[in-house]
């Protein structure tokens, strides 16, 4: 299990934050690699992520739930991604610090199972406090935008999707590290190593 908390200040009302919060259509499309976002109900929707990385491009389908709304102070969430064997849970927390200024905090957690889980938590401990941090970021700019708070800040999420492919990438490459060392693939080559040096040695 990996998690991370972010907490930053956007400058305007909590009832315009959470205007902006309510719409989970609005969340998927600032998420890198964000294709489409299917409303199943109010509480469902499944977004669809497509990233491209080393010659590989996957499209997942994420299963979010909103567990309790309880606006504009909290929302609780579960996902689970189809077809890996990752899920996970956030929050949502907000409170007013002025008429004009709004504490949130974000928190995720992402949990692996199977025999693959170390490998997904050694692609996204060092990762994932990035990925919220800049999703943070995205999401401040477009609140800011949409309330017409005078000099909105900016923010893009090129970082966010450049580091998304790095993580399918370091993925692949730990994936194959793993099924080596399941397999056993590293002593066979270490063992022929051995072997061939012996050779040359007593050719010598």
């Amino acid at each position: 299990m990996i998690a991370n908390e972010q907490t930053f200040t956007i400058n305007t009302s909590i009832d315009k934050v959470w205007n902006y919060v309510e719409d989970i259509p609005r969340w998927a499309a600032i998420f890198p690699g964000h294709q489409n976002c299917e409303l199943l109900s109010e509480h469902d929707s499944t977004w669809t992520i497509k990233v491209s990385a080393v010659g590989v491009t996957r499209t997942d389908k994420v299963q979010v739930h909103v567990e309790e709304w309880a606006g504009p102070e909290r929302v609780d969430f579960v996902f689970s991604v189809d077809d890996l064997p990752v899920e996970g849970n956030g929050s949502y927390l907000a409170s007013s610090r002025s008429p004009l200024e709004t504490d949130v905090t974000l928190k995720v957690c992402i949990i692996g199972s199977g025999p693959m889980a170390p490998m997904w938590e050694a692609v996204g401990t060092p990762m994932l406090p990035e990925l919220v941090k800049t999703f943070a970021a995205k999401l401040t700019a477009e609140i800011e935008q949409a309330a017409g708070v005078e000099n909105a800040r900016t923010a893009d999420n090129s970082f966010a999707l450049s580091m998304f492919k790095g993580m399918v990438k370091s993925g692949f490459a730990t994936l194959a590290f793993w099924l080596t060392r399941l397999f056993g693939l590293g002593n066979k080559n270490s063992s022929k190593d051995k072997i061939s040096n012996k050779e040359k040695e007593s050719s010598s």
